[in-house]
């Protein structure tokens, strides 16, 4: 008996120009997933539970679409990378991403200030968003900007993305492809230095701990750094100017961490 034509399929490679083009698609069903959501209920462009959800929502279609094109053969768990992580990969996880932030969050606000936007009706969705007047709305804030959007990106890049790349290509193309489309999902091309860099530094864990959840973590980590003042009260649209000495020692610290969770790995080629 002949098999039929669902069987027949087989996985295919993942490329950069696929990954690419998968990474368009997901912006594509996140926006329309929130202009469906502002249309049915107006507002909800400025409400950042919404824009999570949507995230969520988008990131989960765009994976299960991935997984059936790419990885069919593959468990979900395997494809995505979320293998647990020792204690100390935990930790140094963590010094990674808050390690990073400082720095980071310098450089973008230098580049702001030599090229600041100009003024747009984005500038008062913005403020609307950071709009955190009660205990609740601040840590709603937090949960979605600062958890599930981060839960949500790295399952994609440093997930799928990063898994389905390796297995077809080197990991220096795993690597830097699924930075740079991480870089070019912000969409403002003042933050892609930055963002780049800390997507090389996450795409680091992702291989020396062979899991997700490393990136995971510290890109969590990464947003407590601003996510843990803004549950104590502080304004999440304030000005925040790092102390040299925190700048400096949190680089110095990530890059002892990175260099540490990679201590006697050794990579397949």
């Amino acid at each position: 008996m002949d098999a039929s034509p669902d069987s027949q399929r087989v996985d295919r490679p993942l490329t950069p120009l696929t990954a690419a083009l998968w990474s368009i698609g997901l912006w594509l069903v996140e926006n329309v997933c929130v202009q469906v959501t502002q249309a049915a209920r107006p507002g909800a462009l400025s409400d950042i539970v919404n824009l999570g959800a949507c995230q969520a929502l988008a990131t989960s279609l765009v994976v299960f679409a991935m997984v059936r094109v790419h990885a069919r053969e593959t468990s979900l768990r395997v494809t995505l990378g979320v293998t647990p992580l020792a204690p100390l990969q935990f930790l140094l996880s963590i010094a990674a991403g808050a390690g990073l932030y400082p720095l980071m969050s310098t450089v973008d606000d230098m580049v702001l200030k030599r090229w600041p936007a100009a003024p747009s009706p984005d500038d008062t969705l913005m403020a609307k968003l950071l709009e955190v007047p009660t205990l609740g709305s601040r840590v709603a804030l937090v949960v979605a900007a600062f958890v599930v959007m981060p839960l949500a990106r790295e399952l994609f890049f440093r997930g799928i993305v990063f898994t389905e790349l390796r297995r077809s290509s080197r990991l220096w193309v795993a690597m830097v492809a699924s930075s740079v489309f991480f870089a070019a999902s912000q969409f403002d091309w003042r933050s892609i230095p930055t963002t780049l860099v800390l997507g090389l530094a996450l795409a680091r864990l992702r291989d020396r701990t062979g899991s997700v959840l490393a990136a995971v973590v510290a890109h969590v980590a990464f947003w407590s750094v601003a996510g843990i003042p803004i549950l104590r009260g502080a304004d999440p649209a304030a000005d925040v100017t790092y102390p040299m000495r925190w700048i400096a020692g949190g680089a110095v610290i990530a890059v002892l961490a990175l260099v540490a969770v990679g201590a006697g790995h050794r990579s397949e080629e």
